[in-house]
């Protein structure tokens, strides 16, 4: 595994990229940093709890930011 590999697997930046490209989609330009910001700690304090809580992060939380990334909206 890569350096961009393991920064793209986190938990943070993961949220992060999710938070930037839905922010993006809803703009239909660059997104908003403010917005992008508050939207990447919410997805990142669920996956966090979700972590915590002993869930699978990787495959329930992943796969719903990609569902929310590959909306028709965008």
């Amino acid at each position: 595994m890569n350096e961009l590999d393991e920064i793209l697997d986190s938990l943070f930046h993961g949220a992060a990229l999710a938070a930037f490209v839905e922010e993006a989609c809803i703009a239909k330009d660059f997104p908003c940093p403010i917005k992008t910001r508050k939207r990447a700690y919410r997805y990142f304090e669920d996956a966090l709890a979700e972590k915590n809580a002993g869930h699978s992060v990787q495959s329930s939380r992943s796969s719903n930011h990609r569902a929310r990334i590959n909306c028709e909206s965008c």
